[in-house]
This record gives structure tokens, sequence and C-alpha cells, in this order.
């Protein structure tokens, strides 16, 4: 294997931050070798082109995707990046939705995960599967009863397609791997020391039927 990389998708509704983070992995890279995720920006280029038609499309015309950031890390997912490498979007929703007038809901899309590789340390963790919460969604997105209603769900379900799959970077040998990682810390006086890390590829989805309030992780540095 030749690394890990994780993108971060920034986006703002109303002034509120909405973050979605995607993990990959690469087995391979350029006929020269290295590090795949040493040409950060390539990666990211690689997921936008990828993903964000897809993410933009769930969204309504008020959210805007402000940036999206990539970070390289070695086998021991040591950081190979000296800082984010930023890409400015400035695009917009695309779902023909109306305003939310009340708290926002969003989609929940679950990732059904294999098992689970180590990267750090040994254990494991039980609860092998991810998720990504996709929002907001508007009013008319969801039904009475909490149901997302179409067209909403049919993109949640283009846009799940995309993140579950293998992306084939063009003129080069990259295939990057979309994965979930799992960590366990523990806390020793002001210190969280890792007790270990593992990763888990991600071999399918299913976008809940019904909206949630969750909200998807907030990344770390």
């Amino acid at each position: 294997m030749t690394g890990f990389g994780k993108v971060t998708f920034k986006g703002e509704y109303f002034n509120q931050a909405v973050v979605n983070v995607l993990h990959y992995r690469s087995d391979n890279w350029t006929p020269l070798g290295g590090n795949p995720f040493d040409d950060v920006l390539t990666f990211v280029d690689a997921v936008i082109a990828e993903c964000v038609p897809a993410f933009l499309s769930c969204l309504p015309h008020d959210y805007t995707l402000r940036t999206v950031e990539g970070v390289g890390y070695d086998d021991h997912y040591q950081i190979v990046t000296a800082s984010p490498l930023i890409r400015t979007v400035g695009s917009a929703g695309t779902n023909p939705t109306d305003v939310t007038n009340g708290a926002a809901t969003c989609a929940i899309i679950s990732l059904r995960c294999g098992p689970q590789a180590q990267i750090n340390g040994a254990g494991t963790t039980k609860r092998n599967r991810g998720y990504l919460a996709v929002g907001p969604l508007t009013d008319s997105a969801v039904d009475n009863y909490s149901h997302i209603t179409s067209p909403t769900s049919t993109y949640l379900d283009s846009f799940a397609q995309h993140v579950a799959a293998q992306i084939n970077v063009p003129l080069s040998l990259i295939d990057l791997k979309p994965i979930r990682i799992h960590e366990k810390w523990t806390k020793v006086g002001l210190l969280k020391i890792l007790d270990w890390r593992t990763y888990s590829d991600v071999l399918g989805y299913r976008v809940n039927a019904v909206a949630s309030y969750r909200k998807s992780r907030q990344p770390e540095a």
C-alpha cells in the first residue's frame, strides 16, 4: 500500500459551517513510484470530479461549497503534507427545492465496510461501519412522516454511489479506494494517546429513508 488521504468538503448554509469528510487509500501510483498523497492536489481534483457534482445535486441553492481540502498520510498514517492543500470551489447547491423554515434536517448515508486492517497499535472495533450526514435538507425534501422525498432521494442515492466507488485517476496508475478510519484514544491527564487505528474498505451503502438531525463529524487537524 502507498498511503492514505483525507478530503474535507467545507460548506456554508446561512453562516453555519457544514463539514463532510471522505477517506481513501491507494495500492499504487505513477510508474515512478512514491506516495500518491504527496501530490495531494491530484488526489483532491480526482475526488472533486467524482463526487462534487452529485453532492451539490443533493443540496439547496442556499448551500455553498466553499472549499475542498486534502491531507496526505503515509502507510503509518503520518502526515506527509505540511498543511492541508485547498481547492476553492464556491459552488452553490443545485437541488431545486425551497428554503428551510425550521431546524434543518439531513440525510444519513450508511456505509457498509469490509474487514478491518491494522494501521497502528493492536485492536479493532466491533462497530465496523461508517456514515455521512448530508444536509441541509429543505422542507419539500421531507414529507410529514420525516421520509425523504423524490427527487432528493434519487440525488442522494447517486451521490452515495460515487462515495462508495473506486476512483481511477486519468493519465496515471492510481486507484483511490474509499475507506473509513476507526480509532481508539485514551485520555491521560491533558493528553490523548492513540491506542490503535484501523481502516476498512467501503463495500456498499444504504441511504436511510428517514431524515435525521445528526451531524457529520468535525475533521481533526
